[in-house]
């Protein structure tokens, strides 16, 4: 299931008490090739990743205390949100629905078996026209460390149903991520940066895991799957590009609350940036027959190109509306290049696969494509995008910037639209 409803930040109002090295902004300075900062002094939910959590009607309300009685009236479900110096689903959380008055939640962050007063979170709705979606944010205290606490969002999708929910069921959304942010003098302007906090190390990594820089200096960072703002690091120095600069961070220390970047020469990126309207370099690539092709040799059809792989579940679940598309615009000059992620030693398994479930449609191997998977930084599938016949990239499948749907029976509407019978 893909992620819904990504990138609003929030601010929390906490205070943190008074420790040894306050974590402010502070001045920043650079010296030669580095740049140093520091960090703020709250923790930011990412909110790009949510994790579906379903909320069942909670039968007997006598078992669990709560500071003020529930309305006896109110539609009360039950579930579980996540704890972070556990790694665990292990917060209880009522959602409360009273007639007629806007949802609320109750949430046990101190563990108590409890719903004191400071646990009671108010929800409010996404935007003023849209009815569906109420969100909070969750702060659960941190022990230990230099955070006071762990921001959730948490957001409920009203009179929405998934799957094999049954009647009565919530479905909820629920982050478990968190970014450390701080700010860094680049180039003699600030620049926003963000690091994914392990709660239990109580550090930053700034080679493993997601990372973040503005770029643009909007005072946001994008987390879209293409946004050049954002890359999920697997043990290396990630180059950001800010303005004209190339920077990576050399250190985040939160004990000596310090950020230190270094600069880069431009042949340093290597990263590929796309955006809407732009043109996807040409690239090599060999298929399952073992034949070197090439992107360009797509120019004059409607091209979707499918990041994915056999492992992925949700990958899986795409392929009924991929041949479906396949099938019905073909002949209107539609084709699909599948980019296969799956490991090379199965792949004579793969390509039996592949033809049981009527994929016919090209595939790159996954050896041949490693440096444009690498370069355009893709972590999620399956990820896809849709050339036009000029070769200029049509959709991203960023649909809150209102490009085509790339995805189930969406796909099929927005190709019925795009291509001429």
């Amino acid at each position: 299931m893909q992620k819904l409803y990504k990138q609003r930040y929030w601010s929390l109002l906490l205070t943190l008490p008074l420790v040894a090295l306050s974590l402010t902004a502070g001045s920043v300075s650079a010296d030669g090739n580095e740049f140093t900062g520091k960090f703020e002094s709250k923790l930011v939910a990412n909110e790009d990743d949510l994790d579906q959590v379903i909320f069942r009607p909670l039968l007997d309300r006598s078992m669990f205390k709560t500071a003020k009685p529930i309305d006896k009236d109110a539609v009360v479900t039950a579930g579980h949100l996540y704890h972070a110096s556990s790694d665990k689903p292990a917060i209880l959380a009522f959602l409360v629905e009273p007639q007629g008055e806007s949802p609320y939640l109750l949430a046990d962050i101190d563990m108590n078996n409890e719903m004191g007063e400071g646990e009671r979170f108010e929800l409010e709705r996404d935007e003023e026209d849209d009815p569906y979606v109420w969100q909070t944010i969750v702060a659960q205290p941190l022990k230990e460390g230099p955070f006071q606490s762990f921001p959730l969002l948490v957001q409920y999708l009203k009179n929405v149903r998934w799957g094999n929910m049954k009647e009565g069921e919530r479905m909820v959304l629920a982050s478990k991520r968190v970014f450390a942010r701080g700010s860094v003098v680049i180039e003699g302007k600030p620049a926003l940066v963000q690091y994914e906090y392990n709660p239990r190390s109580k550090k930053v990594s700034v080679t493993t895991g997601k990372l973040g820089v503005d770029s643009n200096g909007d005072g946001e960072i994008d987390l879209d799957p293409f946004s050049a703002e954002s890359a999920e690091a697997q043990d290396e120095a990630v180059i950001f590009r800010v303005s004209s600069a190339y920077v990576s961070t050399k250190r985040a220390d939160l004990e000596k609350n310090q950020i230190t970047m270094k600069s880069h020469s431009a042949s340093d990126y290597k990263r590929i940036e796309l955006r809407v309207g732009g043109e996807m370099p040409d690239f090599q690539f060999t298929d399952f027959n073992g034949k070197k092709r090439r992107l360009s040799e797509f120019k004059g059809k409607y091209l979707l190109i499918d990041f994915w792989g056999m492992w992925c579940p949700p990958c899986r679940e795409e392929l009924p509306y991929l041949r479906s598309a396949y099938s019905r615009f073909q002949a209107r000059g539609f084709e699909i290049l599948g980019m296969n992620t799956d490991e090379p030693e199965i792949a004579s398994q793969l390509k039996t696969q592949m033809e049981k479930n009527g994929m016919p449609w090209p595939q790159a191997k996954r050896d041949s494509i490693k440096d444009v998977i690498r370069n355009l930084r893709i972590q999620s599938f399956p990820t896809t995008v849709l050339l036009g016949p000029d070769g200029k990239i049509v959709s991203l499948n960023n649909t809150k910037k209102g490009e085509p749907e790339l995805r189930g029976k969406q796909l099929l509407q927005s190709l019925d639209k795009l291509l001429k019978p």
